[in-house]
């Protein structure tokens, strides 16, 4: 409860939710359904409250999403898969590659 908590603590005003959903088969013929949740945020000296992203950014930045989350959990069976949801690799992987949008 306290990992949902600490999540759910994330959501704020002026900054907008970005989610994802995909079913994805592992390589063990199990299907998951996984789901990303998202937020941007504010630059660096940004003085102005909200910092919400163009209807074309959020496209980009959720297509990314759903093409991290497939290529990981395709790629791999279950056992490892869950062994790569406990360090956020998934995570940190798509922070890294929306970064840029």
């Amino acid at each position: 409860m306290d990992f949902t908590t600490e999540k759910l603590s994330l959501v704020r005003k002026w900054q907008p939710l970005i989610e994802a959903h995909v079913d994805v088969k592992t390589t063990g013929n199990f299907t998951l359904r996984m789901c990303c949740i998202g937020f941007t945020k504010k630059r660096d000296r940004q003085v102005k409250r909200t910092c919400y992203a163009q209807s074309s950014q959020t496209r980009q930045i959720r297509r990314k999403m759903v093409e991290i989350m497939v290529n990981q959990a395709s790629s791999c069976d279950l056992k490892e898969f869950v062994a790569n949801l406990i360090p956020e690799v998934i995570g940190k992987e798509i922070e890294k590659a929306t970064s840029s949008i």
